[in-house]
């Protein structure tokens, strides 16, 4: 089973008005479809985390006329869950295109971030996926970031976090952030970032609280 990463950008034309939203407005950082039906490719429901102010997403939310309807919950300060449901429009269904009638799944989430790329990861057969990625339309840019066997187990929290956060939490293990005793310290997490180093902490935990959140809300700590 081959995996291939993915990172899309679509013509900003064809973009979802509310990943245009993400992109124009400071306060959001990133949307990840977590689940999806898109039923008789006429009308679609998606259940998205969005990390970001709610309010104004759901202002927002409000304006597209293929939208019929929403509905919201918070996970946390900064971070919610949308429920949407909407017609499919002609660039929806361009975007799918590519997957139809080959033997190739994407791996949820899809990420939607700021800069205006989706980050897609598929699987199945090598031809299929090579298919696949050859398949889209000229007008859309692909980037290949990864491909291979697909042998890692699927995690119950990759939805969890933001890119940042994993990056965050990929660089405090690389400079023993977490080693007992501890080896590195946040400026030493913020020099892998490039950031500050009060932005290397608020990653760091704002990660960490989810993930500890999602442990305890499982039962797996009692």
């Amino acid at each position: 089973m081959k995996y291939v990463h993915l990172t899309i950008r679509e013509p900003p034309e064809w973009r979802n008005p509310m990943h245009t939203f993400v992109v124009e407005h400071d306060a959001m950082e990133e949307t990840r479809l977590l689940n999806w039906n898109a039923g008789d490719g006429d009308f679609d429901v998606l259940l998205f985390r969005v990390v970001g102010a709610m309010e104004p997403y759901l202002a927002a939310l409000s304006e597209p006329d293929f939208v019929v309807g929403h509905e919201t919950a918070r996970i946390d300060e900064d971070s919610f869950y949308a429920y949407v449901e909407h017609e499919t429009r002609d660039a929806d269904a361009a975007f799918r295109q590519p997957f139809l009638d080959r033997r190739v799944l994407p791996i949820p989430p899809i990420t939607y971030r700021a800069d205006g790329t989706v980050a897609v990861e598929l699987v199945g057969r090598q031809a299929d996926v090579g298919a696949t990625v050859d398949a889209f339309d000229e007008r859309i840019e692909v980037r290949i970031d990864e491909v291979g066997e697909h042998e890692r187990a699927l995690s119950a929290f990759s939805s969890l976090l933001t890119d940042r956060q994993r990056d965050a939490l990929r660089a405090a293990v690389a400079v023993g952030y977490y080693d007992v005793p501890r080896s590195g310290s946040v400026a030493d997490v913020a020099a892998e970032l490039d950031c500050a180093a009060s932005t290397a902490s608020t990653h760091l935990r704002k990660a960490e609280a989810r993930l500890v959140r999602q442990v305890i809300a499982a039962g797996d700590v009692r």
